[in-house]
Formats: C-alpha cells, structure tokens, sequence
C-alpha cells in the first residue's frame, strides 16, 4: 500500500471523527463541542451527571480538549479546524505513546461508562447506546458490535474495545479490526 493510500485512509478517519467532535456542525471543535459530546455520552446510557463515571469522563474530556488545543489548535483562536484536525492527528498518531497518552483515558473513560454492571464487559444494547453519542446508527452499531466481538460470546472488552479505538484512529491497514468500531459507515463511506 502506498503512503499516498494510507494518508487518505487516515484523513478519511480524522474527517469522521471530526464530525462527531464538531457536535453543533459549525465546521470546528472546540470546549463547548468536546463538552457536550461527553454530556450526550453520559446522556446515552442514562448515567446520572453526578455519578463517579460522568465525573470521570467530564474531567477526561476536559483534559482531552485542553491537550487537543495545545497541540492541534496552530492559530491559538481556542478552535480547531478541519485541516489543523488533520495534520495534528497525523502528528499525534505518528507517535504511539503520544497518542495513547492523549485518548487512552478518554477511550477508557467512554467504554467504562458503556459498562453500565461494571463487570468488564459491554453488551450489544451497551454498545448501541453510547454509539448513540457518536451519530452511529442502530443498524451500524449492531454491524460494528458483531464484527468486533471476534469470539461471537456477546460481549466486548472495555480493553478490547479501547485497542478498537486506537486502531481506529491510528492504523493504515485497511482491513484492521477497529475500522468496524463505527460500523458500515466507515466502510462505505470511501
């Protein structure tokens, strides 16, 4: 594969999940847009706002948003465009322990959320729900659930499903795994 393939593949991802920061689609990201997708997040699967895990992931998204702004946000307006998404994220997934250091916690945050019993696991219907939050829709959720879910036992990971996340934004291999964390959207939108 050559790397002119790769980097459309990679700005294709960023261009996606672009949109689903971009929360009121006024064509950037910034605090409100980053705040707002963690309260739908919480919202998705009915975690009240006061609870240790919304805390968690409102403080996590904060500290998301304020390292994105840093590192992403070239002109300092305290927004991020589509094309600084890109060549940040780019930057970003060139360095591995970079990139895990900046979406780990927000990855583990989510997930640990969309355990709901706090038994490690997340289920089809917890996976729909805060798939929710991203925009996916119900069909491609239940697509991206079974795709994932390698051992068909009916349930995910919160590590399983964090690695899917990684790979998502990091991979150029067209066929790994974590490009089904959203879906057929992804895969139909090339």
């Amino acid at each position: 594969m050559t790397s002119a393939v790769q980097n459309d593949l990679q700005d294709h991802k960023f261009d996606m999940c672009f949109g689903h920061a971009d929360q009121n689609k006024d064509g950037v990201v910034d605090s409100a847009d980053i705040l707002t997708f963690a309260a739908r997040v919480i919202a998705a699967v009915n975690e009240p706002f006061d609870s240790p895990k919304s805390t968690e992931m409102l403080r996590v998204c904060q500290n998301w948003w304020e390292g994105m702004a840093s590192a992403l946000d070239t002109n300092q307006d305290g927004k991020i465009d589509p094309q600084e998404y890109r060549v940040g994220m780019r930057r970003l997934v060139g360095s591995k322990s970079a990139f895990e250091a900046a979406s780990r916690p927000v990855a583990t945050a989510i997930w640990k959320l969309c355990d709901r019993d706090n038994d490690g696991e997340v289920t089809a219907e917890e996976f729909s729900a805060v798939q929710l939050a991203f925009g996916t829709t119900p069909e491609n959720a239940r697509i991206g659930f079974e795709k994932l879910d390698l051992n068909g036992d009916g349930s995910l990971s919160v590590d399983e499903l964090t690695i899917a996340f990684r790979d998502f934004y990091t991979s150029t291999d067209p066929s790994t795994n974590g490009n089904w964390l959203f879906g057929a959207d992804f895969q139909t939108a090339r």
